[in-house]
């Protein structure tokens, strides 16, 4: 009889440490849309930015969100990198929810904004030795990043300068590097030219094909016929509303 319980208590704690593991073990998979919104609604005071924003990206590609000035697209760059919370609707970026699992969705994406996220103080190198220990990067992968990066883009000459004392234009590609440090599976751009010469917009573009099949790529803009020519897909903002969204093909500037 004492044989039988302790056959059942034994029983009973491994069925309960089983459930234990499993419900503490992450599920490793990979998604097939890096954005899911669904009625998204933001506002400022009496002001509605984004009015029930509903819109899919799926992995990889460049994907194009277009519109005019006020029309919503650094308000929906915000909600997904988790600066904003929405105030009605859901969204999902990269299979995580930003309200819920905000650190999840932050070591996942790159941010290129237009103004650089960057320390005047600090020297370029500085600034992305900072941000490569936010993302806990192994030091001997952030010096091949670094390297690889900033002879891409013509800043490697000018990391020991401080911040303050680079052009508009070395700032920006100093920003660039930083956003890709990481190298990060979602890149979110949001009027990412701005403050680039010609051929740093060219080397820009060039990158960005090279990695369209290999990771995912928002681009906000308002110049459509650019975005026209690099985006696979595309949703066009107006007034925080979607006013037509489909393949790049299928575009009409004119809406």
């Amino acid at each position: 009889m004492r044989t039988k319980d302790a056959q059942c208590r034994l029983s009973i704690k491994l069925n309960r440490e089983t459930k234990s593991v499993r419900l503490n073990q992450k599920v490793n998979f990979r998604v097939t849309k890096a954005i899911v919104a669904n009625e998204l609604t933001r506002r400022y005071g009496y002001r509605v930015a984004l009015r029930k924003v509903s819109l899919e990206f799926t992995v990889d590609g460049i994907h194009g969100l277009f519109g005019a000035n006020g029309a919503g697209k650094t308000t929906l760059m915000r909600v997904i990198s988790t600066l904003l919370r929405p105030h009605g609707g859901t969204i999902s970026v990269m299979g995580f929810d930003p309200q819920e699992e905000p650190e999840e969705v932050k070591k996942r994406f790159g941010l290129v904004s237009d103004k650089p996220l960057l320390y005047g103080e600090l020297t370029g190198i500085e600034n992305l030795r900072f941000y490569s220990k936010l993302y806990g990067l192994p030091s001997e992968f952030f010096e091949t990043q670094v390297e690889e990066l900033a002879q891409r883009f013509a800043i490697d000459t000018w990391l020991e300068e401080p911040v303050k004392n680079l052009s508009t234009g070395l700032r920006k590609r100093l920003d660039i590097v930083r956003s890709l440090v990481h190298n990060p599976e979602l890149l979110l751009l949001d009027e990412p030219f701005s403050g680039l010469d010609k051929d740093t917009t060219e080397d820009f573009r060039d990158y960005l094909n090279e990695y369209r099949n290999s990771r995912t790529t928002i681009v906000t803009t308002h110049n459509l016929a650019f975005g026209a020519t690099l985006c696979d897909d595309y949703v066009t903002l107006r007034k925080g509303i979607v006013v037509s969204q489909g393949p790049i093909a299928e575009f009409d500037q004119t809406l």
